[in-house]
């Protein structure tokens, strides 16, 4: 069996006159290089070619040498470079380098045709492609983003990547020395992903335009803000509350950006009354959890809920939103609107009493569908859009 600098088929079979039927993939364009005392082969994959290969089962996330990969379980410093590569995905400014996955010829059946322009083919008939050379995080943020509901990932974006033709020797030789020598690979790309309803559009654009969000305020990267976060909410959170609350109706595309660009203008409203809403130093973020409830993500069900209804009555949000800074009295003392201390949100059950692990009693917020509406009904009550029970 000849090498493929002759134009001839290679395959993990000696016999070349037997008939594998269909391969179960073709990975074309391909060229051929010389690494590690052996041939390999590179290529340029799109974002989408990634998530496919990974969903059909032609690309498997095992093998890799990291601890975290082979427990199948992401470590704190892991999670944390996934989810900033990923981070940056979304934002298309990633910096991702040469990526890798591995063809295994112990396990796999398969072909490499040389075309008339040197272009190389692997026709793979059995087996798999997998990461047990390198990648996987940075393929796994390539996941992420692309599968991400922000959808601000494109799919089309390209990303330079070698297919390694390693058994099991070879790669741990090749994945030591990635990790062991010299600075590691980096990622590069971005990608497309689809929000399926209006609401989710509008929630993404609202994010992308308002200078008081951002993918820097908003986490989109999981259902909730961490504890030591300054960003201000989660965009699950977001959409949520327009799910739930905005009742525009858009028909069509031009529609759905007439209501981002009316909430792209309420939120500045609102943040000029309630800073709480926009952006906060990591310090000053802290200080307000567990003290008000401005900035919640049952504050932001009640916010979207108000903007619903300045948009449906056509009003004005500067001339609506002003008695969210203005104080409450209680017991002869002045209190924020939002204060924990304010004694309207334990009457409406958005706060409950419970006791820390100090044995300290404390209140604490009650997440649920009857509370998301509690506190909407507030806000709408305190701005004078729904009437005094």
């Amino acid at each position: 069996m000849s090498l493929p600098g002759g134009g001839e088929s290679r395959s993990q079979e000696d016999d070349m006159s037997t008939y594998r039927g269909e391969p179960v993939a073709e990975i074309v364009h391909l060229r051929e290089v010389d690494d590690a005392g052996a041939k390999h082969f590179e290529g340029i994959f799109t974002g989408d070619w990634f998530d496919e290969a990974e969903r059909t089962g032609l690309l498997q996330l095992k093998g890799n040498i990291r601890p975290d990969w082979q427990t199948g379980r992401m470590g704190a410093k892991t999670k944390r470079k996934v989810e900033r590569w990923t981070e940056e995905l979304l934002a298309n400014n990633a910096v991702m380098g040469n990526l890798s996955v591995r063809l295994d010829p112990s396990s796999a059946v398969y072909e490499v045709e040389r075309d008339e322009d040197g272009d190389y083919t692997i026709k793979i008939y059995e087996g798999a492609l997998d990461t047990g050379v390198d990648s996987q995080s940075r393929i796994t943020s390539i996941l992420m983003a692309r599968r991400n509901e922000l959808g601000t990932f494109r799919g089309s974006t390209t990303f330079a990547t070698r297919i390694w033709i390693a058994g099991e020797e070879l790669a741990a030789r090749v994945g030591s020395d990635y990790n062991t020598r010299g600075d590691k690979v980096n990622d590069t790309a971005a990608k497309f992903a689809y929000q399926d309803n209006a609401e989710k559009r509008i929630a993404r654009t609202l994010l992308q335009d308002s200078v008081h969000l951002g993918i820097d305020n908003v986490e989109v990267l999981k259902n909730t803000v961490s504890a030591s976060s300054s960003k201000l909410v989660a965009f699950n959170t977001l959409t949520q509350a327009m799910e739930s609350y905005w009742q525009g109706d858009p028909v069509n595309p031009a529609e759905e950006a007439m209501q981002a660009a009316f909430l792209v203008k309420f939120w500045d409203g609102l943040v000029g009354f309630r800073r709480e809403f926009g952006r906060l130093g990591k310090a000053e973020r802290q200080a307000l959890r567990g003290a008000s409830m401005a900035g919640t993500a049952l504050s932001v069900h009640g916010v979207i809920a108000v903007a619903n209804a300045i948009y449906t009555q056509g009003l004005d949000p500067q001339q609506v939103l002003a008695p969210l800074a203005e104080p409450v009295y209680h017991g002869g003392k002045g209190l924020d609107y939002f204060s924990y201390e304010n004694p309207v949100w334990t009457k409406i059950g958005a706060l409950v009493p419970a006791t820390d692990k100090g044995g300290q009693d404390r209140l604490t917020l009650r997440m649920s569908f009857q509370t998301r509406k509690a506190v909407a009904d507030e806000l709408m009550r305190r701005v004078g859009l729904m009437p005094e029970a």
